[in-house]
């Protein structure tokens, strides 16, 4: 008799097709689980365990799906933060105003560093400083995920804003400074949406991107 945790054989496409099914929907379970208790417990309490009793699973299934608990943490983040990325640059429609779009696209740059996954992730960016294996799992995801979050705040700006020569050197100030300023949330909670930095990021971004001066315009 077949385990539920092994793939029926290769003939039996119907079958088949309904086990990777499930198989996708326990993978996303894992992911979402795995996030959720790395930000409640941090890295170092993040076990396979943990994990598994939350999501509920067989350990042949954990283990079957990710047999690292690294492996694990890494996907799950990078797998939330991409997702989480694509929604807030689709999420609605954007300012015909340049200034405003300016304005728009840093709310909208900001808010992704106070949710979950910014959390669980510099969990990961921590614990890598001790854990070269971490290190290296983490690098190229990250590089991939870096790239995805680079792509999503450009079109949050718009094609027009990106053309400026001086805009990537903004983003990049700009997405620096904000994960420099979210890490102190850490001790010291508070509302991000009344945060000083944000009236300094948008006059920045509109100074260095010539939307500041009306005869620009």
């Amino acid at each position: 008799m077949k385990s539920t945790d092994q793939a029926p054989d290769a003939d039996d496409s119907i079958a088949y097709s309904d086990y990777a099914a499930r198989s996708r929907v326990t993978q996303q379970h894992l992911l979402d689980t795995a996030v959720e208790v790395l930000i409640e417990h941090g890295y170092s309490g993040a076990s396979t365990l943990k994990i598994q009793q939350r999501a509920g699973v067989s350990r042949g299934r954990l283990l079957h799906q990710y047999p690292h608990r690294d492996a694990l943490l890494v996907a799950a983040v990078q797998h939330i933060a991409e997702g989480r990325v694509r929604a807030t640059h689709e999420s609605g429609s954007w300012p015909d105003d340049p200034a405003e779009r300016v304005a728009a696209a840093i709310d909208s740059m900001w808010s992704t560093y106070h949710q979950g996954y910014f959390w669980a992730a510099t969990e990961l960016w921590l614990a890598a400083r001790q854990n070269r294996a971490l290190a290296e799992a983490l690098r190229p995801r990250e590089h991939a995920l870096g790239a995805a979050i680079r792509e999503a705040v450009d079109g949050m700006f718009g094609p027009e804003i990106t053309a400026h020569p001086r805009y990537a050197a903004v983003r990049d100030l700009l997405n620096s400074s904000m994960r420099g300023v979210a890490l102190t949330y850490a001790f010291d909670p508070r509302d991000p949406s009344a945060d000083p930095n944000l009236a300094s990021w948008r006059s920045l971004a509109l100074r260095e991107l010539d939307l500041d001066d009306p005869a620009a315009s």
